[in-house]
């Protein structure tokens, strides 16, 4: 079972609240076209160059950034292929900074510049 973040969970409950007598339980009254009823709502926000699938990417980034394993946000996004995952997560300034301080702890450790290489295997 989902367990939705707080505050999508509280905006989905003022919504429901705002409309008591909806019988069907839809809370966007969507029935037939996400596509179009996406767009209305994308253009009354005005957010002009926003597509429905930049929020998969934006989710995903974010989940990245937090620390959550990227095999866990695959599952989360449904993809069964961890290169579907990869083309999801933005690399950003802060991604950029985390992998200079772990190449300097790397070489802070004491890099000998001998031509010889550890394995790891």
């Amino acid at each position: 079972m989902w367990q939705l973040p707080t505050r999508l969970a509280l905006e989905l409950e003022q919504l429901k609240a705002r409309v008591p007598d909806n019988p069907n339980g839809l809370v966007f009254r969507i029935t037939d076209n996400v596509k179009r009823s996406f767009t209305t709502a994308r253009i009354a926000a005005g957010l002009q160059g926003l597509r429905f699938h930049d929020l998969r990417h934006t989710a995903a980034t974010r989940l990245v950034r937090a620390h959550i394993p990227l095999s866990e946000v695959g599952r989360m996004l449904g993809h069964t292929q961890p290169t579907t995952t990869y083309r999801y997560v933005n690399a950003n300034i802060e991604t950029a900074r985390r992998a200079a301080a772990a190449l300097n702890m790397f070489n802070a450790e004491g890099f000998e510049p001998s031509g010889r290489t550890e394995s790891v295997n």
